[in-house]
């Protein structure tokens, strides 16, 4: 969606990582980067949640991430990251 201007949405733990209601925006960009749980995701802004349904790309970076513990999307090389993981403090 070119043009349209993306904020960060953090993921609410414990929700289904393909619902655009389990993440809900956060003014602060997030220090998060890798892990094994959903962090944020960079969207398109609508307000207090993203739109609600994903993008086919979206959905591959979220299932990427999720399968690798690392932010998407990796290809190509030093592309702006959308999805970003996080451990959580045991």
């Amino acid at each position: 969606m070119p043009g349209l201007k993306r904020r960060w949405y953090t993921f609410i733990p414990g929700d289904d990582p393909e619902l655009a209601t389990s993440y809900i925006y956060s003014p602060a960009t997030p220090t998060c980067l890798t892990g094994s749980v959903l962090c944020s995701i960079y969207a398109v802004f609508t307000g207090t949640n993203p739109i609600n349904f994903f993008t086919p790309n979206m959905e591959s970076y979220i299932v990427a991430a999720l399968t690798t513990g690392v932010p998407q999307p990796q290809n190509p090389p030093f592309q702006k990251f959308y999805v970003y993981m996080k451990n959580i403090p045991s």
